[in-house]
């Protein structure tokens, strides 16, 4: 099995932020594999119903998880 190096994981890595009360957006935490950064996002929002997002190290918006995630859920039942 082959190891990644560092620069495998600085490319693939990625940032979850909050929108707090002052419209700013706080970074919450740091990943390096998405579908964990994912499921972390969308179960933080369903916790706080608060706006969270997915970033790169550029600052890139990658997935925003906020109400359309209701909408989703509520056109599937």
């Amino acid at each position: 099995m082959k190891v990644p190096d560092k620069e495998f994981f600085e490319k693939n890595k990625v940032h979850l932020e909050m929108l707090t009360i002052k419209g700013e957006w706080k970074r919450l935490d740091t990943f390096y594999d998405y579908s964990t950064a994912i499921s972390h996002g969308v179960n933080k929002y369903f916790a706080t119903h608060t706006a969270h997002r997915l970033v790169n190290k550029e600052g890139k918006i990658l997935e925003l998880f906020d109400s359309t995630l209701l909408e989703d859920v509520d056109n599937k039942e």
